[in-house]
């Protein structure tokens, strides 16, 4: 019973060793060979000499494990998709849009608010008042009549720039705003007031170009004074002489900015909000309560503030919330 599979066995091993010595063989050459013969020896077949250089064992590095697994390429792939850029790469370009973004805001005009006041001269020939507004900064325009009142304005203002300003107002009130919608244009708006025969035309510019200063003047607010009588008057023990709308020197301490040679006097007393310049032989007292004292000249604001102008005295007397105060100045 143990013959069949035993010749089985050597017959696979005889098969395999001849398979062997076949696949070894040298591989034929196509080309014409000479015949033999019993005598003829067979020539070896020509092999690669073995290398005799030595090559020196790669050493692993420290630290490494030598028989650490490959990544799967699987973890490979998913970490590409997942994180295709190292730490210090986002951290880069973090950094680099920030810095873009600090670019893009910086203007190249630096905008400086200012609060003024002007009064409109009516009359032919006269030249506009000018609005100065830039991009990004919108600017309020108010009109009062020669006594502080606020005159509303009657009908939609006329904008001959729609494409660089934006004008609008607030019906049944003295305000309208103005926006520039891009730099370096002009234009002019007509408004009407209410009983006002004639409108009053503005010019308007949204920066000078020639001015190569990185800062220019806008007007966040500008109050327009109308020199005549408003349909909401107010009614101030005050002569009519007596109120100057066209003095530059009194419209410079109305709107807080003096000139140089204007010295500031300390005060003391309850009068809020008060303040006092000398200048040569006269006082400029900048104050929202009306004065019980006789003065020289007088001038008021679209808020209500009011300058007056009068003789070195060492005191004068307010009205503050219905009662007389007085304000006691330091005169140097």
């Amino acid at each position: 019973m143990l013959k069949t599979p035993l010749s089985g066995l050597i017959l696979l091993a005889t098969f395999s060793s001849y398979a062997a010595s076949t696949t070894s063989a040298p591989p034929i050459s196509n080309t014409w060979q000479p015949a033999e013969s019993m005598d003829t020896k067979m020539q070896p077949t020509p092999t690669a000499q073995a290398s005799t250089i030595q090559q020196a064992p790669i050493q692993p590095a420290e630290g490494s494990e030598l028989n650490a697994p490959l990544p799967s390429p699987a973890l490979t792939y998913a970490l590409n998709q997942v994180a295709p850029l190292t730490p210090e790469d986002v951290s880069g370009l973090h950094q680099t849009f920030d810095q873009l973004q600090r670019s893009e805001s910086r203007t190249p005009i630096t905008a400086v608010p200012r609060i003024s006041s002007l009064t409109v001269n009516l009359s032919p020939g006269a030249s506009l008042p000018l609005l100065r507004a830039l991009p990004n900064f919108p600017s309020t325009v108010s009109f009062t009549d020669e006594t502080g009142a606020p005159w509303n304005i009657g009908a939609p203002p006329i904008n001959g720039n729609e494409a660089g300003f934006e004008v609008k107002y607030i019906p049944n009130s003295p305000v309208m705003s103005v926006q520039a919608k891009r730099a370096y244009d002009t234009a002019s708006v007509s408004v009407y007031l209410q009983g006002l025969p004639v409108p009053i035309v503005i010019s308007l510019s949204s920066g000078e170009a020639d001015n190569t200063n990185k800062a220019q003047i806008t007007d966040s607010r500008l109050d327009l004074r109308i020199p005549l009588r408003g349909p909401a008057a107010k009614s101030l023990p005050v002569a009519r002489e007596k109120i100057s709308l066209e003095d530059p020197l009194l419209q410079a301490f109305l709107d807080g900015v003096p000139p140089k040679e204007a010295k500031r006097l300390k005060t003391n007393g309850d009068v809020p909000m008060t303040s006092v310049w000398q200048m040569g032989d006269d006082l400029y007292i900048r104050s929202r309560h009306i004065i019980r004292d006789s003065f020289v000249a007088t001038s008021s604001s679209a808020d209500g503030t009011r300058i007056w102008k009068l003789p070195i005295t060492p005191e004068a007397v307010f009205s503050v919330q219905g009662r007389n105060a007085t304000l006691n100045i330091n005169l140097e």
